[in-house]
């Protein structure tokens, strides 16, 4: 221990009893010591939308801790990252040494994780120096040689002053929090890439060989040892893994539930070792670890792509619903249950049904499990991203969320990407709005003072027979009522094209600067159609715009904008303009790029100048 920090405790143990402070409680993965995937934070009935993003360089399939203000998480770039959780800011970042695809665990200052070389280090949550460093062995080989899906590491569990944690060399280490020294090893015979749980004095961890284990917490002895039926599977029959123990287990009572990839889904006795019951996945992996509140336990399945609900007690399934490709573990807050998926998406469900309340779709597969804090859920995507979306108990807060698409006036769109955009937005549960029903939606939600977004997949406002100028006033007055409009392409009205052949009216003579202008509450007098390379501000990379792109009708800086990215001559690529409603609404300029369009969609942040 360094001189300062055992300065530091033994000046906490001179107060006065009433004066020492209440250290926080560990954060681990699954929430807690059992693995339960409970936390207690705010049931996201609703989404409200995206609150931030931040991209690593590398794939972030661990899950991440959150340690009061502040997001802890690994990426598969070889660096630790620590970012402020209201806003997504980097704070520090440390190199691991190697990909990281372990979940951190923050107990008294220190976070602790391992990387892929099976380094296992602590870092100080401060600043991400580095407290200690503990290597372990050699990692073992697979029974077969070929088994796939090795993707995740052991996640370390905090309990009191003791470090749990698997490592590919076949042990389970039971390691000192401040110092990393070994207290005691055990082996398996096979990698350990279960993360342990820790109840009842033992803990209890999968591995590679097939096996669940349990070990005494203070002494490592080894209390038994559970086959499952991928002990008598060989891999090479079937052409992938059919035996590690790869989920982590969960504790609730005297059951500790887990899954392999033999398929099947177990109930085992905490005391004893003996099974109680299995409910098959008919050969899809269960890689998920499971989650478990009030006698029912949660789980995904690989192959067959669903979650299911399972009664504690007998096993008997008391839900499903079909997902995606599931691999990640469920998350609980309150009377909701978060699932991500291989698609991308992370689901909302009602927990007592499995209703899908809502979802989110990144760009890459969701592997991690989401993490619940406060408003906030939190999770990390293989396309390089950690997410914060912001969420409500109340369902009636949940944006009207549309999609302007009429295919009367798609040779009138600037925009390459319209059927694209329209598609994957409805998919997404955006509302489809032709021309005949836009103007009831934007009269309606500027009468309502209803927090509703509207995304034009088609660059093009529509006029309404006799009504010369109605879809720019009744825009206008939707804008100024608090209303968001997304708009990819061309700036509105600016060069509006003849729905019928595409054609410009006037050619480049068309240019209505005034128009535009009067509309956005912006000057366009700068725009012009040079097409330059933009890259992300600070500000736009929490928005979810792309690091670079390019795009013409750049403006000059306004102070009524936040600037989203800024092209090669100084002006304004992407831009918000805010007409005095909530964070995050107004009018959104970004390119024509579906995430960049989606996310900028679903912000709902801080309003941060850039």
């Amino acid at each position: 221990m360094n001189l300062p920090r055992l300065l530091a405790m033994g000046a906490a143990l001179a107060l006065p009893a009433s004066s020492v402070p209440v250290a926080p409680a560990p954060t681990m993965f699954r929430g807690d010591a059992a693995h339960t995937g409970v936390f207690h934070a705010t049931p996201g009935r609703a989404l409200l939308g995206l609150q931030w993003r931040f991209e690593t360089q590398g794939d972030v399939i661990a899950s991440p801790a959150i340690a009061g203000d502040a997001v802890f998480v690994g990426s598969g770039d070889g660096n630790l990252y620590a970012l402020d959780l209201p806003t997504g800011a980097l704070r520090w970042k440390h190199a691991a040494g190697s990909a990281v695809f372990s979940s951190p665990a923050v107990a008294e200052g220190l976070v602790v994780l391992a990387n892929r070389a099976g380094v296992i280090e602590a870092f100080d949550a401060r600043d991400g120096h580095v407290a200690w460093t503990h290597r372990t062995g050699a990692t073992l080989p697979f029974p077969w040689g070929h088994e796939t899906g090795d993707i995740y590491h052991s996640s370390p569990v905090v309990v009191g002053h003791r470090v749990y944690i698997g490592a590919g060399d076949g042990a389970l280490y039971a390691l000192d929090l401040h110092t990393g020294a070994t207290i005691w090893k055990s082996m398996t015979e096979g990698r350990v890439r279960s993360s342990p749980a820790v109840a009842n004095g033992a803990v209890y961890v999968g591995s590679a060989d097939g096996y669940l284990y349990a070990f005494d917490a203070t002494t490592g002895a080894r209390r038994w040892r559970f086959a499952t039926t991928g002990v008598t599977l060989e891999s090479k029959k079937f052409g992938f893994d059919r035996r590690t123990v790869q989920a982590s287990p969960a504790v609730s009572g005297n059951s500790v539930f887990v899954g392999s990839r033999d398929g099947f889904l177990y109930a085992v006795d905490a005391t004893t070792g003996a099974e109680k019951w299995r409910y098959d996945h008919q050969v899809s992996w269960v890689n998920t670890s499971p989650a478990v509140k009030d006698g029912v336990v949660y789980a995904g399945s690989s192959d067959k792509q669903f979650v299911q609900a399972v009664d504690a007690t007998t096993g008997v399934e008391k839900w499903r619903k079909l997902t995606g490709l599931t691999w990640a573990s469920p998350a609980i807050a309150g009377n909701v249950l978060y699932s991500g998926e291989g698609g991308g998406k992370v689901t909302a469900h009602d927990l007592a049904t499995g209703a899908i309340l809502w979802r989110f779709a990144s760009e890459g597969p969701v592997f991690g499990s989401p993490v619940a804090s406060g408003d906030l859920v939190v999770f990390g995507s293989t396309d390089g991203s950690v997410y914060a979306l912001r969420v409500s108990a109340d369902s009636a807060r949940a944006p009207d969320r549309a999609v302007f698409f009429d295919t009367s006036f798609a040779r009138a769109a600037w925009t390459t990407e319209s059927v694209k955009l329209n598609t994957a937005l409805r998919n997404r549960g955006y509302r489809a709005l032709d021309a005949a029903a836009l103007p009831a939606f934007l009269d309606d939600a500027a009468r309502a003072h209803r927090p509703s977004t509207l995304v034009f997949a088609i660059d093009h406002l529509p006029e309404i027979a006799g009504d010369t100028g109605g879809m720019a006033r009744r825009l206008r007055a939707f804008l100024d009522a608090g209303g968001k409009v997304v708009w990819p392409g061309v700036p509105p009205l600016l060069l509006p094209r003849n729905p019928k052949d595409g054609g410009v009216d006037k050619g480049l003579a068309g240019l209505d600067f005034a128009a535009s202008s009067a509309l956005e509450g912006v000057s366009t007098d700068s725009a012009t159609f040079d097409v330059r390379g933009v890259r992300a501000t600070p500000v736009g990379e929490r928005w979810g715009m792309p690091a670079r792109w390019r795009a013409g009708w750049g403006i000059a800086d306004d102070p009524h904008i936040t600037v989203l990215g800024r092209d090669e001559w100084g002006l304004a690529g992407a831009w918000v303009r805010s007409f005095g409603g909530a964070p995050g609404t107004g009018f959104v300029r970004v390119p024509d790029v579906l995430s960049a369009v989606y996310r900028a969609a679903e912000y709902v942040g801080q309003g941060l100048r850039g």
